[in-house]
């Protein structure tokens, strides 16, 4: 790993070197639109008088971009204003060592409904991972007592039980996973049990508790302490709760042109204004009209505003009348997703073993390890971890040592990865509940203001914090603003 200096210098360069303050990046490209498509809204007048758009839409990701081609659709003169020099929010589509990459949001599935549709609209292609795809065997690595054991068939089955025994309260806690309040009184009984506190109630083995601590861990993108059992537990009964099924809605399907063609496809067919690289500084309500106020001053009438940013960014922004306290509470608090993803190229075609993966529970740097894609020369593996802090995803020995605990055979020949926690636009990854923050929270998130429409991706039912639950959660604060606006 390396040392403390080296980390804060390595983090400087990517920050400087990632676009998030403003700079064009190198990575930036893939996700770029063009200025044709960005404008083509310009042209339609708004509906309400006095006001320059009828609706504003603050943040370019899934949200907000679905938010503005339904507005748009709807009737409404709608404007984009996105504070980063690309779309897609949380997602980024990029490339590294000659294949696409995403560095945020991913797979998809046709258990994810608004974004399986989305695919279907637009006639978009898939690809599988790991790339080219086939059902060969897979080598699994447990990192168990400070070592890489490859579990025997007799564990392999133990673990089998051992999750679905973690999980056998998920279907009962998410009979509907879209009705939270279906079984709310359910969830309220677990909601001060974290993912950890879960495995005090089990009786596992070491390499069991490993390997289901490593998926709790790649599901809240933080470690299993900090992380709502019952957050996880949705994420379980979402695509029919068993591991086949988890791994393929979470895992197996992509973009094949990246995630950015579904973000062009929506901008193409709406065609609202879009402005990159502006950053909102203040919302202020006046009566029948929203000011919405630039950091570079300028100041924008809208009759309605839809508000799609991430909720760890919320105070970022001045809001009159101030905001819900709980709300900047809770923003203030932070979700759990904080973790890292990398990509790592490694020399050489994979032997004969196929594909590989490596599992590791929450308190190693790199919780799963898998593979990408292959080539003739080199593999690509992708990583995630709950603590940045642990990991310099930047520096290509700290990822070689991590990785060799898994592998030793395997050499890093280079990594890549985006530390969204340092983006001051995201301050995290996808949004993860914390214990006590359905009862303390859940009802204060997504409830509109007078003209402001709250339409956070990080929210709502079903896929939250997914690129599916971005999707619906922009659709209906769409749909809430065509009933406000006639």
């Amino acid at each position: 790993m390396a040392n403390k200096q080296g980390h804060g210098v390595s983090r400087r360069k990517f920050l400087r070197n990632a676009g998030v303050v403003g700079a064009a990046g190198a990575a930036v490209s893939a996700g770029a639109v063009s200025i044709g498509m960005a404008t083509a809204g310009e042209g339609r007048m708004a509906k309400c008088d006095d006001c320059n758009y009828d609706v504003v839409v603050i943040g370019a990701g899934f949200a907000g971009v679905t938010a503005a081609r339904d507005s748009m659709k709807n009737g409404y003169k709608t404007l984009v204003l996105e504070a980063r020099n690309r779309l897609g929010g949380r997602t980024f589509s990029s490339e590294f060592q000659g294949h696409k990459i995403e560095l945020g949001g991913t797979w998809i599935h046709w258990t994810q409904p608004f974004v399986w549709a989305e695919v279907q609209r637009y006639g978009l292609k898939l690809k599988e991972t790991p790339e080219p795809f086939s059902e060969e065997s897979q080598t699994i690595r447990i990192i168990h007592e400070g070592k890489a054991v490859e579990p025997k068939l007799e564990e392999l089955i133990g673990i089998s039980k051992a999750l679905k025994d973690y999980f056998a309260q998920a279907p009962k806690l998410w009979e509907r996973p879209y009705d939270a309040k279906h079984t709310w009184q359910q969830l309220l009984a677990v909601d001060a049990m974290s993912g950890a506190d879960r495995f005090k109630q089990l009786k596992l083995t070491p390499l069991e508790h490993s390997f289901i601590d490593a998926y709790v861990a790649g599901i809240a993108h933080t470690t299993s302490d900090r992380t709502s059992y019952a957050e996880i537990a949705r994420w379980w009964s979402l695509p029919g709760g068993n591991m086949t099924a988890f791994v393929d809605a979470c895992g197996r399907y992509s973009f094949k042109d990246g995630s950015i063609s579904l973000i062009n496809a929506m901008i193409d067919e709406g065609k609202p204004e879009v402005r990159l690289s502006t950053v909102v500084a203040k919302v202020q309500e006046q009566g029948d009209r929203v000011l919405v106020t630039t950091e570079g001053g300028e100041v924008i009438r809208a009759a309605s505003v839809i508000v799609t940013v991430p909720m760890n960014v919320l105070p970022r922004i001045a809001f009159s009348p101030a905001l819900d306290p709980a709300l900047v509470e809770a923003a203030k608090e932070k979700h759990t997703g904080s973790g890292i993803k990398v990509f790592i190229r490694t020399k050489g075609k994979l032997p004969e073993d196929g594909k590989r993966l490596g599992v590791a529970g929450s308190d190693h740097p790199l919780n799963l390890l898998a593979t990408y894609a292959k080539a003739q020369d080199h593999t690509i593996f992708v990583a995630f971890g709950a603590d940045p802090q642990k990991l310099d995803i930047q520096d290509r020995d700290a990822v070689q040592a991590v990785v060799s605990t898994f592998y030793p055979d395997l050499e890093v020949e280079a990594c890549y990865g985006y530390e969204w926690t340092l983006d001051p636009y995201a301050r995290g990854t996808y949004c993860s509940y914390k214990p006590k923050w359905l009862g303390k929270y859940y009802d204060h998130f997504q409830k509109d203001r007078g003209r402001v429409i709250f339409g956070q991706g990080d929210h709502g039912e079903g896929w939250r914090g997914f690129i599916d639950g971005a999707i619906s959660a922009g659709s209906l604060a769409a749909l809430r603003t065509k009933a406000l606006l006639g």
